[in-house]
């Protein structure tokens, strides 16, 4: 979506968590009538390829793409530890943030699921190659869910595939680099036919908020305001359930 125009609102989205919000910007469009630009991450590790992290790509984060840029009013990340990162950095306002939806863990495989992964502990299995992700929202998810379960020492032998991000794991799974990996249940819609999602039970999963932030460099604090409080009505959220994501609980 890109629509440019003087009250125009510019948003940073991590590339895994566009599609939703490019439908919910829709429907912000269609009521309010003010455009939004999307701008989606394009690092290289934001490319389709089933790349390993290396030494120094480990620095460099979503909220380093959106420093550089400066042009924008809001961000939305995969992890809320990335926002409490971005406050630090003074790129994230403080206390402007709101709770979109969650995303739990899972295990991405091939399709057909030829190593017939169906759970954690499978992880552990000998031979079974798996991969992790060491930047941005799957970052130390793998040790988040791993070491719940008591899996951190069985596991940590077959972790075979370090990943450079969501896109690079997608496919170093698809491509069946590993036999799994450690993701989110939303990443069934980044592959659709190339992978398969196991989905482990209530007790085991590990939820990380997908979240938006008004930013520092905003030019319409007040109009990005508007929109962060439209992504967290029914019907914005109602975009990021059908991608896989579990809305919070009302109280």
């Amino acid at each position: 979506m890109n629509v440019s125009g003087p009250q125009s609102i510019k948003i940073f989205s991590a590339r895994a968590c566009a599609a939703p919000l490019e439908e919910a910007a829709r429907l912000f469009q269609q009521a309010t009538g003010t455009p939004v630009e999307i701008s989606v991450c394009n690092r290289h590790c934001a490319a389709p390829v089933a790349e390993e992290a290396a030494a120094q790509q480990g620095n460099h984060d979503f909220l380093v793409e959106i420093a550089e840029d400066g042009i924008y009013d809001l961000a939305i990340s995969g992890a809320e530890y990335l926002l409490d990162d971005g406050e630090v950095r003074g790129i994230v306002c403080r206390g402007e943030r709101r709770l979109i939806a969650y995303r739990h863990s899972a295990i991405a495989v091939p399709a057909g699921n030829p190593s017939q992964i169906k759970g954690y502990a499978d992880l552990a299995r000998l031979g079974v190659r798996v991969a992790i992700s060491v930047l941005d929202c799957l970052k130390g998810q793998w040790e988040d869910v791993a070491g719940r379960l008591g899996l951190c020492e069985a596991i940590r032998p077959n972790i075979t595939f370090k990943a450079n991000g969501c896109v690079a794991i997608v496919e170093a799974v698809a491509q069946g680099k590993v036999d799994a990996a450690f993701g989110w249940s939303a990443f069934a819609h980044l592959a659709p036919g190339r992978l398969e999602i196991v989905d482990p039970p209530v007790e085991h999963r590990v939820l990380r908020g997908t979240g938006v932030a008004l930013l520092s460099t905003s030019k319409n604090p007040e109009l990005a305001r508007k929109l962060m409080d439209f992504l967290v009505t029914p019907g914005a959220r109602a975009c990021y359930a059908k991608y896989g994501w579990d809305l919070p609980r009302t109280r």
